[in-house]
């Protein structure tokens, strides 16, 4: 939605017909819970506001008190805290526009989606009270959410185990502390190397109870070094760091551009690695995975006062039905990719699900070439710049493009003892999980 606001094209999009189902009562997220500063530039939020076709109800925001807030963090990293008030204005100012043939659905919850011969999608949804509808349209989007992979650890009850989704939030970052005030000499493991490791570790080192933590008490257990962002490739040889000709990103020329550690876990490592005009941090170590043996690192998880698991994310599913009712086996619900890199969901054998589409932290979607990144990258992409630009651009064209040629009304049998039906619509854009 908002590349084709910035295009001038969501009024028309909307006439056509669109519907949001959203679980909480706003649109925007929940990033306020969070209790970190984002990784992303203030700009990278903005820039969604400064194109010149965007819609009044959208343009009005730029002179609105939080947008000045956020130009503040133009050229740095916004707490999640603003982010979350900015993209609440966002969302409040999109749902404005949702009049006519397209409805907004708040605090109400996608159940499961069925697909159809002659090519239409339903989507049951029930309402906060509990009643359930249909909505029938030519194409869906999921915005799934990510759960946390977090695969069953060894250790005993009595240890604390808090996985980075939840010691990042302000209630995770209380009760780490506590758990650090009492840890006396026993360490801190955090398990992983990715962004969520050295977010997690800078986070851990900013609370009042790490002060008295010694040399080494913080140990990131990894299983390769972390790739880390710099604009170019002067700047990744003045901070001394080693550039392959496989980490720089053809279309824009900077370093790990897609892959590479941003913000405050950047600078994480940057302390830890002891760069150039940094105070060296000397209260975390990093260990290699590959250097302990099973005993070792279970005897180490053991006898930690804390443990943060920061295994990645994977995709929230919903669940998918053909016209017999038979369920797909998605690709994500075994663990895998969700998404091509058209935005198509796929199903465990591969096949792309053309008119259902997944968007969002966990679908793994890999970018594809024109889109840019280094060619070292081999992670999923979570941009929100993309989402807003060339991954938005890929979905709006795709649903453009299919068929508007559908029944005008629902199919009979996908209805049962369902309370109403929604007529055929442009899109559902269904919000099982927006946790993160």
């Amino acid at each position: 939605m908002i590349w084709a606001a910035q295009q001038g094209l969501l009024p028309t999009w909307l006439n056509r017909g669109v519907a949001i189902v959203e679980r909480q009562a706003h649109l925007g997220g929940t990033l306020g819970r969070f209790g970190i500063h984002s990784d992303s530039l203030g700009g990278s939020y903005l820039e969604c506001l400064e194109a010149p076709h965007l819609p009044a109800t959208l343009a009005c925001l730029r002179d609105d008190p939080v947008t000045h807030e956020m130009a503040g963090y133009r050229q740095s990293f916004p707490p999640l805290a603003l982010v979350d008030r900015f993209m609440r204005r966002i969302g409040s100012a999109l749902g404005a526009m949702f009049t006519g043939p397209s409805s907004l659905y708040l605090r109400t919850t996608a159940q499961a989606v069925r697909l159809h011969p002659d090519g239409s999608v339903t989507v049951t949804a029930t309402c906060p009270e509990g009643s359930s509808f249909v909505l029938s349209a030519r194409s869906a989007i999921l915005a799934m959410g990510g759960r946390q992979h977090c695969p069953q650890l060894p250790v005993p009850p009595e240890r604390h185990v808090i996985p980075s989704d939840q010691l990042l939030t302000v209630e995770g970052l209380c009760d780490a502390n506590k758990l650090m005030a009492v840890a006396g000499s026993r360490r801190i493991l955090i398990l992983g190397g990715s962004h969520s490791a050295y977010a997690a570790a800078g986070a851990l080192l900013e609370l009042p109870a790490a002060q008295h933590l010694a040399p080494g008490q913080i140990a990131i257990v990894q299983r390769r070094e972390p790739r880390i962002f710099y604009p170019d490739q002067d700047a990744a040889r003045h901070d001394g760091y080693d550039v392959a000709p496989g980490d720089i990103c053809p279309r824009t020329q900077r370093v790990n551009r897609m892959g590479g550690l941003r913000g405050y876990g950047r600078e994480t490592w940057r302390q830890i690695t002891d760069r150039p005009g940094l105070q060296p941090e000397t209260r975390v170590v990093r260990m290699a995975l590959q250097d302990l043996s099973a005993t070792e690192l279970h005897t180490a998880i053991d006898a930690a006062a804390l443990v943060v698991p920061c295994f990645g994310y994977r995709s929230v599913t919903l669940p998918v039905f053909d016209s017999n009712g038979e369920r797909f086996e998605l690709n994500a619900d075994k663990g895998g990719i969700a998404v091509g890199d058209d935005c198509c969901l796929l199903t465990a054998d591969q096949r792309k699900l053309p008119n259902l589409f997944g968007i969002g932290l966990g679908t793994g979607y890999r970018l594809p070439a024109s889109m840019g990144g280094e060619p070292n990258f081999d992670g999923q992409a979570n941009s929100l710049w993309l989402y807003q630009n060339d991954i938005g651009a890929t979905i709006y064209r795709a649903i453009d493009e299919l068929s508007p040629a559908l029944p005008s009304e629902t199919p009979p049998d996908v209805l049962g003892e369902l309370d109403r039906a929604q007529g055929t619509r442009v899109a559902v854009l269904a919000s099982p999980n927006t946790g993160f």
